[in-house]
């Protein structure tokens, strides 16, 4: 399956993402890749072997999406601007992984003398997530936040739950900046995009808008600008998402 998605000018897609320099979310670019290659009768994504975002997606951009088959109800894609990759992938369409069983990562020590969110993340609402720092560890954070309704990315009052994954890039660029603030006094807002996720396995197929959401992020592996995190995302008390994603930071 094949299909060409045109990139709005302008509108809700870039609102909050960013102010003075709106970039589509590359969590939005993968939620409309998903709704093109979408097998009939809308079957949700239930779990992400893998996406690269490669390349910044501007408004007005055209982007065309090639996809072929894999096994187990998956497809992969690349898609293309004016011939040039801007992401490759692969998604499973079907019934989402079994509950999780087990326990959960949290950062259990108590977050103290967190500055305001905007002077850590340029993110805005509606595509500003995390409310608030619940809890640090040596390699990691764990942060309180939702989906509003007001996000480009809710329809019918839910969203899809790989849509969550954003909540843990925040998470990641919250506790980044966090430890810059705490380094330097003088240290600056910096831009930071979600680059790359791996290994995600959903465990239910959407989520509710303004659902409380919890992200807790781990540090794996860190080669300035590229970080890699493992991350979970709990909603009503279970897990709905796990896996791996990448950042980038500018300097």
């Amino acid at each position: 399956m094949n299909a060409t998605l045109a990139i709005p000018a302008d509108g809700p897609l870039f609102a909050g993402h960013f102010p003075g320099r709106p970039i589509l979310p590359g969590i939005s670019e993968l939620a409309l890749i998903a709704r093109a290659l979408a097998p009939e009768g809308g079957a949700p994504v239930a779990a992400i072997p893998f996406v690269r975002f490669r390349e910044l997606v501007q408004p007005a951009d055209v982007l065309d999406v090639e996809s072929s088959p894999r096994d187990a109800g998956g497809v992969r894609f690349d898609a293309r601007r004016a011939g040039a990759l801007v992401a490759n992938g692969a998604l499973v369409f079907g019934v989402p992984a079994p509950p999780h069983e087990g326990e959960l990562a949290v950062a259990a020590r108590e977050a103290r003398g967190v500055p305001p969110l905007e002077e850590l993340i340029p993110h805005r609402p509606p595509m500003l997530f995390v409310e608030r720092v619940l809890g640090e560890a040596d390699d990691g954070a764990t942060c309180r936040g939702r989906v509003p309704h007001a996000c480009a990315l809710v329809a019918g009052g839910v969203t899809p739950t790989f849509v969550a994954l954003e909540l843990a890039a925040q998470t990641a660029a919250v506790w980044e900046a966090w430890r810059r603030s705490r380094a330097s006094a003088a240290a600056a807002v910096r831009m930071g995009y979600l680059v790359s996720l791996k290994d995600v396995v959903l465990h239910r197929s959407t989520i509710p808008a303004d659902a409380e959401l919890f992200a807790s992020i781990r540090l794996v592996a860190a080669a300035t600008p590229l970080t890699t995190y493992a991350v979970e995302i709990v909603v009503e008390g279970g897990l709905a998402l796990s896996g791996t994603i990448g950042t980038y930071l500018t300097a």
